[in-house]
């Protein structure tokens, strides 16, 4: 457990007038990364039952930045991810015994310095997993209904009705729907739209091989992301970022999905090739998309999407219901409360097995 409370300390003997003394020992300094905005409600509920602690806020100023994790004994990543935590950073924090990050996501940190710092890296996996779900079927049925687009005619005062259904729109309950990654959140769109009446559910997924989940949706395992894309009409992406899956879904792969092809993604930009996308947008070599993330974040300002009428955008907040980030926060804070208490959390992501003794 690392040190909290007080030190009590008794005169020697052989002094005059022996006393007892209690020294306050420092409480170790959990510093957020995260806005306090996004940290504040969760913490307020839950820090009476934690273990004794300090929580600090951390400076958005690289230089701030570093010297406030030179302060921290415990590190809660950045729930917008905006805040990296490269190898620069980690190096500050050289006191640390765990960063714990409040997404399943945690390509913000540079989890394999971490492991060479004895550092180990804990995610939230699963907490989001309903509001991505959820985020990934509504965007595939705005998609095949052409909603954005129509959206934008009726708001203007274009009456296009015959020629909005000359354009396509289509059911989903006909579509083959490809899901590329079928942990909680794959599995979780596979099953809401198995209620809409889907019973064509193709999966890609490395670690997974199951012929049903729960609920009694039939679901078929691909051999390749190419199988997939030549199969499915709808491919919604939901894999983690790594070496392997960077541009996973590239030019050859969007030409397979076909003119009248959909791709949600909610899980990063970079897993798809977003110069193949877009020419293929603009080409209407495939037919729409719909982005929740980009390579490049925050998406400010002038960008290349902007013009684009087949595609649906916003600002990675798939996972950012009202409930998901409740459970989100609530597990990295029993993360960080199980490292005050000296066990290691179960959800570490790089092979850490025990917290950074200093």
């Amino acid at each position: 457990m690392l040190p909290t409370g007080l030190l009590r300390v008794s005169a020697r003997r052989g002094q005059s007038r022996p006393r007892t003394t209690e020294l306050a020992m420092p409480l170790p300094v959990i510093l957020s990364t995260s806005p306090r905005s996004i940290v504040e409600g969760p913490y307020q509920r839950r820090h009476a039952s934690m273990s004794p602690h300090e929580l600090r806020y951390s400076s958005r100023d690289p230089k701030q930045l570093a010297r406030d994790l030179a302060e921290a004994d415990l590190i809660l990543g950045d729930w917008t991810a905006e805040l990296k935590l490269d190898r620069h950073a980690l190096d500050a924090a050289n006191r640390s015994r765990i960063v714990v990050h409040p997404t399943a996501g945690y390509d913000s940190i540079d989890v394999t310095h971490a492991a060479a710092l004895g550092l180990p890296v804990a995610n939230t996996p699963g907490a989001n997993a309903r509001g991505v779900a959820e985020w990934a079927v509504m965007a595939a049925l705005a998609c095949l209904k052409n909603l954005t687009l129509n959206h934008q005619r009726t708001r203007a005062g274009e009456w296009r009705m015959v020629e909005a259904s000359a354009e396509g729109v289509y059911d989903v309950g006909g579509r083959t729907i490809g899901i590329l990654g079928f942990g909680a959140i794959g599995q979780g769109v596979a099953r809401r739209l198995h209620a809409f009446g889907v019973d064509r559910i193709l999966y890609f997924d490395a670690f997974v091989d199951v012929d049903s989940i729960d609920g009694g949706a039939p679901v078929e395992r691909v051999q390749s992301v190419a199988e997939l894309c030549e199969r499915a009409d709808v491919v919604s992406i939901h894999l983690p970022l790594t070496p392997e899956t960077r541009h996973i879904v590239d030019a050859e792969n969007l030409r397979r999905i076909g003119t009248d092809g959909v791709i949600v993604n909610t899980a990063r930009g970079q897993v798809v090739d977003e110069d193949a996308l877009h020419a293929a947008l603009v080409a209407g070599t495939i037919k729409a998309a719909a982005l929740d993330v980009f390579s490049d974040e925050p998406l400010i300002g002038a960008h290349r999407w902007a013009d684009l009428e087949n595609v649906l955008l916003s600002p990675h907040l798939a996972g950012s219901t009202h409930e998901s980030k409740q459970q989100m926060l609530d597990g990295a804070l029993r993360s960080l409360d199980a490292a005050l208490r000296g066990d290691l959390p179960r959800s570490v992501v790089n092979q850490v097995t025990s917290l950074r003794l200093l």
